[in-house]
């Protein structure tokens, strides 16, 4: 079977349509999430302090100005002086955007 030119570029038009047209009742339907700005704030950067015997871990005697809570089993952070007005608060999550899972119950490892 040979295909004609003009069935060629029907071929391709047609593939390029039904493209458009699945990608726009995918949005309309909401399987496609759009991020706003807001979603992609970074407040601060943090680093784990590894905590090992044989080795000395030197901390900044000044105040992170922050502090950490826990809230449904995720780790917040939130600034300690809070001058806006507004309670102001983020969840600490990994590169991957995970959440940081915390308990009140979890021992320290020394004990």
């Amino acid at each position: 079977m040979k295909l004609s030119e003009r069935d060629i570029k029907v071929a391709i038009v047609s593939g390029i349509i039904a493209m458009i047209i699945s990608v726009v009742a995918l949005d309309y339907k909401g399987y496609i999430y759009h991020s706003s700005p807001a979603d992609k704030n970074v407040i601060d950067r943090f680093k784990l302090l590894s905590l090992d015997v044989n080795s000395t871990t030197e901390v900044s005697p000044k105040s992170s100005n922050k502090e950490a809570f826990c809230v449904d089993g995720y780790l917040l952070i939130r600034p300690e002086k809070n001058n806006s007005g507004k309670t102001v608060a983020g969840v600490l999550v990994d590169e991957k955007n995970r959440g940081i899972p915390c308990s009140r119950d979890l021992p320290s490892p020394g004990q």
